[in-house]
């Protein structure tokens, strides 16, 4: 395995049984593409023949180790990109998904995003919401983003430091729990413009269509919703909505399970109050119930 093209043999074969061809081809060039320090262009200009050092040669062996007992790829190289950022992931935090950054853009299209300053990310993993808004409205002045994983906190950290160095722009961290902090019933002084969450939402009965990669390898903490109720984490939003955390035509974006799309929407309007809300359901790329948009407008 001292050349690429032998490398890109050995990986082929050592991918086959997780992956399929096109997908194992793409991971094998991310791995030449990340230990040889060059771009997707610069990797295809080069010969097959070209020589692997052996400490090029002992790194891509440790990551098809890696990768051949299913650890995900995104964990194996350390980072992930999200909404156009380098983000770092590592075991314990949940992997940013493409529905996520759907759940961006529609939040950075939306007319009125453009002139908000205060927003609130619950339930931050890798601090992958929290980064893109932060760095994508120009008007934000105050970003917190809460998180109860002991394991998610420190990535979450430095992702924001990233962020803080490259832009000057700062996210405020809080370890702390979505429930406690509805039992505490402490809205801030100045409620919120905007209030997004992706919480956890597959019911656990859900886990037997999961691939190995996500079940062995992710943190359940934040796949998996109570099995009692599979909707508990909305209606614990909700309630900060009723209690006051967010401003009067003040936003709540969340994703959710489509399979309980109509019960939370319902759910979350018999806790604020149907006077009190407007909402709309938005489906994502593939056509499922993904999105709830929550517009808080209560009589004035």
């Amino acid at each position: 395995m001292d050349t690429i093209r032998s490398f890109e043999q050995a990986a082929m074969e050592c991918l086959s049984a997780l992956y399929e061809p096109s997908e194992g081809r793409e991971i094998t060039r991310q791995l030449l593409e990340e230990v040889r320090g060059c771009t997707r262009t610069q990797l295809l200009l080069l010969s097959k023949d070209t020589l692997l050092s052996p400490a090029e040669c002992a790194r891509l062996e440790r990551m098809l180790h890696e990768l051949s007992a299913g650890t995900p790829l995104q964990y194996v190289l350390g980072y992930t990109y999200f909404a156009g950022h380098r983000l770092t992931v590592a075991p314990g935090v949940l992997i940013p998904r493409p529905e996520t950054e759907e759940l961006i853009e529609l939040i950075l299209q939306h007319p009125e995003s453009r002139t908000m300053h205060r927003l609130l990310d619950v339930g931050t993993g890798s601090g992958c919401i929290a980064y893109a808004l932060t760095a994508g409205l120009p008007e934000v002045t105050s970003s917190i983003a809460i998180e109860v994983s002991s394991e998610a906190v420190p990535i979450a950290s430095a992702n924001f430091d990233t962020l803080r160095k490259s832009t000057g722009r700062e996210v405020h961290l809080w370890k702390h729990d979505l429930f406690a902090l509805v039992e505490e019933d402490t809205p801030p002084t100045t409620p919120l413009d905007l209030i997004v969450s992706n919480p956890p939402y597959i019911h656990p009965e859900e886990a037997e269509e999961m691939t190995p990669q996500v079940l062995l390898h992710e943190p359940h903490l934040a796949l998996f919703a109570p099995e009692s109720s599979p909707i508990a984490y909305y209606i614990a939003l909700a309630d900060l909505v009723a209690q006051g955390y967010l401003r009067p035509q003040g936003h709540l974006w969340v994703e959710l399970n489509p399979l309980y799309a109509s019960a939370t929407e319902e759910a979350m309007l018999d806790r604020i109050g149907r006077e009190r809300a407007k909402t709309e359901l938005i489906q994502d790329l593939s056509g499922k119930m993904r999105f709830l948009h929550l517009t808080y407008c209560p009589p004035a």
